[in-house]
């Protein structure tokens, strides 16, 4: 075989190896990647509409009793008084909490072995709250808002509104009282 035959052979065998080589590489970055950590949400109204605008609150409550990391279990890290996060829902009533601040601002991740305080805030609605418990990946908190009102049955004539001898005083009538 001469130099001059060997060379498609040779450039057959080179670009065997870059298609294996690239296809190992995809392959172990997708079986390598981890999925992200966060809490994430829809916020629904009653009627399953999307909530637009809900403001969203995430507190560190306290670690939960052990957390599996590598070969044993071990204790979640303390994190700052003060920790939180913060998110806002989307059009389409979407959130995403992917990591927690201390108070000066510092990026403190999304530690996992933690239960968090989730509320959620939106005008007009009754305030949703509740705990859960985040180890890893997306932990996922649908929610409904219950609209803030006060359903009033008219049952009759339950009020005496006629004016007798009994009847006298004076007032003022004032809203919200």
């Amino acid at each position: 075989m001469t130099a001059r035959s060997a060379r498609p052979l040779l450039l057959l065998v080179v670009c065997f190896a870059l298609a294996l080589s690239a296809c190992e590489t995809t392959s172990g970055a997708r079986g390598k990647s981890k999925e992200p950590d966060m809490l994430a949400g829809l916020v629904l109204d009653p009627e399953g509409k999307p909530i637009a605008f809900a403001k969203i609150s995430v507190l560190p409550q306290a670690p939960g009793e052990t957390t599996e990391r590598g070969r044993g279990a071990t204790q979640a890290e303390e994190l700052p008084e003060g920790s939180r996060g913060l998110a806002v829902s989307t059009e389409g009533g979407r959130w995403v909490v992917d990591h927690i601040s201390d108070e000066g601002g510092t990026d403190l991740g999304m530690p996992p072995g933690y239960y968090y305080e989730v509320t959620i805030y939106k005008p007009g609605y009754h305030i949703w709250r509740d705990s859960v418990l985040f180890e890893r990946g997306t932990l996922q908190v649908d929610t409904t808002l219950y609209p803030d009102t006060i359903d009033i049955e008219d049952v009759g004539n339950l009020v005496d509104t006629t004016v007798g001898d009994t009847n006298t005083g004076t007032g003022v009538l004032r809203q919200g009282e």
